[in-house]
């Protein structure tokens, strides 16, 4: 059973590369998953980390955020069997 950032699905997002599609309406998946990322991003990238961060706090580009994030990630439908 995952405990702190990895039952939000901080995991998911930083080291599995998925994104359960039965958890997409709940909003502290979605936020683990979207901090994992972008931190991912950070260890490579932290120009891109630091405009996706810019994006993700504008609550009309959250969606936009989430999606160019999920775009990299398998989609898998319902939910990981550990959360």
């Amino acid at each position: 059973m995952f405990e702190g950032r990895g039952a939000v699905g901080y995991d998911h997002g930083y080291d599995g590369e998925f994104f359960y599609l039965g958890l997409a309406l709940d909003p502290n998946y979605v936020e683990g998953f979207v901090q994992g990322c972008l931190e991912r991003i950070g260890e490579d990238e932290q120009e891109d980390e630091v405009m996706l961060r810019i994006l993700w706090e504008d609550e009309a580009e959250e969606d936009t955020v989430l999606e160019i994030l999920k775009a990299e990630c398998e989609l898998r439908p319902g939910r990981p069997q550990n959360l």
